[in-house]
Formats: structure tokens, sequence, C-alpha cells
């Protein structure tokens, strides 16, 4: 007998929401641990030093540093590569931790539905992305007492300053951001000014891991209690 394995059809696990926090977890240590020992080799073996002759007569020089293709002349080196190239790793960081969630959580809403002979789809609701999600926990789910979702929001809209605004603290109009500057207001999230740009501090990824995973039980809880 041959067996058909594209017909088969395996059951989905409805939660799996305990795999991606350690996954996310372990991708936020890796980043971490980058981030230290990319600023470890930078303060070890530090600027290479380029000695302009200026005028040798009454010698006069000037100094210059070089690393990995910048100098001091154009920019302050420790400050690029302490700071913020740090900062850009964890920016990139969060559009993948958002977008992990995202993409679970939207899997997780089309299984609900097909569980559950649901009503309405995830793809029917009005919306886009995470918003459209917890409308759909929300209204089919029946759990709309988040206490998480606010603080998630936020985080969506730095993500998406991060994505398409270079981390500005304002929009392309020059209106300030409100979501973003709640967050930089609050001295315990790990995110600062500079400038006109958003800073992102060590601590602030996993800030953000845990209030998807306190958001993901709070689903688990209202279904488990039904």
């Amino acid at each position: 007998m041959t067996i058909d394995f594209g017909k088969l059809k395996t059951s989905r696990p409805l939660f799996t929401f305990g795999f991606t926090y350690n996954l996310m977890r372990s991708f936020i240590q890796n980043t971490e641990d980058s981030i230290k020992s990319s600023i470890a080799i930078y303060k070890d073996k530090g600027p290479e030093v380029e000695e302009i002759e200026i005028c040798a007569e009454e010698g006069i020089y000037q100094c210059v540093e070089h690393y990995q293709g910048l100098d001091s002349q154009d920019v302050f080196l420790d400050e690029i590569f302490e700071s913020y190239f740090p900062s850009v790793q964890r920016r990139s960081a969060l559009l993948t931790l958002v977008a992990t969630y995202e993409h679970e959580l939207e899997l997780f809403c089309d299984i609900y539905t097909e569980e559950h002979n649901s009503p309405v789809k995830l793809n029917e609701l009005k919306g886009q992305g995470l918003e459209r999600v917890n409308l759909f926990v929300k209204k089919i789910i029946g759990s709309d007492n988040s206490t998480v979702f606010p603080t998630i929001k936020k985080i969506v809209k730095l993500r998406n300053s991060c994505a398409h605004n270079d981390a500005k603290i304002e929009d392309k109009g020059g209106q300030p951001i409100k979501a973003i500057e709640e967050l930089i207001n609050d001295a315990s999230i790990n995110v600062s000014q500079d400038g006109k740009q958003v800073h992102i501090d060590e601590g602030f990824l996993i800030f953000v891991l845990n209030q998807f995973d306190a958001y993901t039980n709070e689903i688990q809880e209202t279904i488990n209690n039904k």
C-alpha cells in the first residue's frame, strides 16, 4: 500500500508559546553576548593611530584614530562602538522579536478558529498585525481585560519607528510619538532619548519578551478557565 503523505493531516498544538519564549530568550542572550564581545574587542585592540604631518618645521602634527573603516575626524569612535552600534543591534533584534510573536499569535488565532469552528476568522477582522490579533482575542476568545497589551502597543510603535523612520522619536511630519515618549519617560524601561532617536540599552529586549510572555499567559488562562 502506498501512503500519500501529502494528504495526511497532523494536529498542531494550540499553544506553542513556551517554545517561542525559550527561542527568543536564547536569541536575546546571543545578541547581548555579541554586543559585549564587540565592545570588549574594541576596548582591547583600540583604534589605530595615524600621525598626519601639518607642519614639520614647526613640529605640528595631527593624530587621527581609525577603526573598522571609521576615523576620529568624522565620528567619536568610543560613542559609535560602545553605544550607538549596540543600540542599532538591539533595534534590529527588536524587529525580529516582535515579528516572531506577531507570526506565532496569528498562527495561534488560525488554529483556534479551526479547533473551535469560530464564526469569524482572523483575516476577516479589521486592522492588521498585533492589533488585529488582540481584536480576535477580545471578540472570539473573550479576553478583554488585558493589562499587558497597552504596553505592547507602545512597543509596536517603537518597532515601527525603528523599521521605517530610523528610530526617531517624532513621526515624519515632525510630531512627537506619544507612545515612544511614554516608554522613554518610564524609568523602569531601558530606553532613552539620544538626540532625535531612541537609544536602546541592555535589558530592554528582555523587558519586551516578558511583556509578550505575560500577554500569551493571559490568553492561555482565559481559555483554560472557559
